[in-house]
């Protein structure tokens, strides 16, 4: 165990395995929650199981393709571990898919003390190749010593990324195109109505699509992680601490429904509905010293949890 840990710190990270246990259970393949697992039972001492998730991990970096990050992790483990065949082997499936002989290993791989490089962000809010750039991944530190001051969400540009997210939903035939560009365009003018500072949650194209008769919010999220390879989480069955909620400003949270709901280290874990408001998560990756892991979730958990928070309901 951590001896710096406190007794709080500790149930929260037991909190965030066990809620990241059940992710991975029903996501096997889903990268971002096994690093985190992995990270917490590091944190709180529990070597053996850490070396477990790191396997998976590991396992999870070859089916998508990161043959690097799937030869780093298998380097992490065999540090502890040097004799470990089930990794040896793991290590030769990797070289031979690369194409590369066992002593080339070396030189392509990362060293086991270097952290690989962040993935780009889709700063205009089109999709990239998952390849290139996972659609929730930003810059893992966007302040740093001399750049000046963050972006203030009072500086937070109108466009918020519902056009493209509706261009997406009808490119993939999720939603037919007409629906997509009428619910869009309701989404705007509800936007469009809300006043500065305003304590009402943003709206949701997602729930709108949904209210017009769309497929429900469950399924596109469904096919939404399905297609962007990214994480999500059942933020509705999280017992959130309101001091992490609040490490962002009330423009970020209620105005464009962005919710931190955990800290591991030095990552904070993210929610939201609409990965495609670029202007929206490089605001909060500003505002934060931390990295950033990002989540989808429901519009409707978003918002009970920034109704608990803030206690909207009281203010109405």
């Amino acid at each position: 165990m951590d001896v710096n840990l406190s007794s709080e710190e500790r149930a929260q990270i037991l909190q965030t395995i066990e809620m990241f246990e059940v992710i991975t259970q029903t996501q096997p393949d889903d990268c971002q929650s096994l690093d985190i697992l992995k990270e917490a039972y590091v944190k709180i001492g529990q070597q053996n199981e850490a070396l477990r998730v790191a396997r998976r991990l590991a396992q999870a970096y070859l089916q998508s393709g990161l043959y690097s990050s799937a030869l780093l992790e298998c380097e992490g483990i065999l540090l502890k571990e040097p004799t470990a065949a089930d990794v040896l082997a793991l290590m030769g499936e990797i070289e031979s898919r690369m194409g590369l002989p066992s002593s080339a290993r070396a030189t392509a791989a990362p060293s086991a003390s270097s952290a690989p490089p962040p993935l780009a962000p889709a700063a205009n809010g089109q999709i990239e190749s998952p390849e290139a750039a996972n659609l929730m991944q930003v810059p893992r530190t966007k302040r740093l010593p001399g750049q000046g001051a963050p972006v203030m969400p009072a500086m937070l540009p109108e466009e918020d990324g519902n056009g493209h997210f509706a261009s997406f939903l009808a490119h993939h035939r999720m939603v037919p195109e007409a629906l997509a560009t009428a619910s869009f365009q309701k989404v705007r003018a509800a936007t469009t109505r809300r006043s500065p500072g305003s304590m009402t949650p943003a709206p949701s194209l997602l729930e709108e699509i949904a209210r017009d008769g769309g497929p429900a919010v469950d399924l596109l999220l469904g096919q939404l992680v399905e297609i962007t390879k990214s994480g999500y989480v059942p933020l509705e069955s999280y017992d959130i601490d309101r001091a992490i909620v609040r490490l962002l400003p009330e423009t970020l949270t209620i105005g464009r429904l962005l919710v931190p709901f955990d800290v591991v280290s030095r990552t904070v874990m993210i929610a939201l509905c609409n990965p495609f408001d670029a202007a929206a998560k490089e605001a909060a990756a500003s505002q934060l010293d931390y990295h950033i892991q990002w989540y989808l979730a429901k519009p409707a958990a978003l918002v009970r949890v920034l109704r608990d928070v803030y206690r909207l309901d009281a203010a109405d």
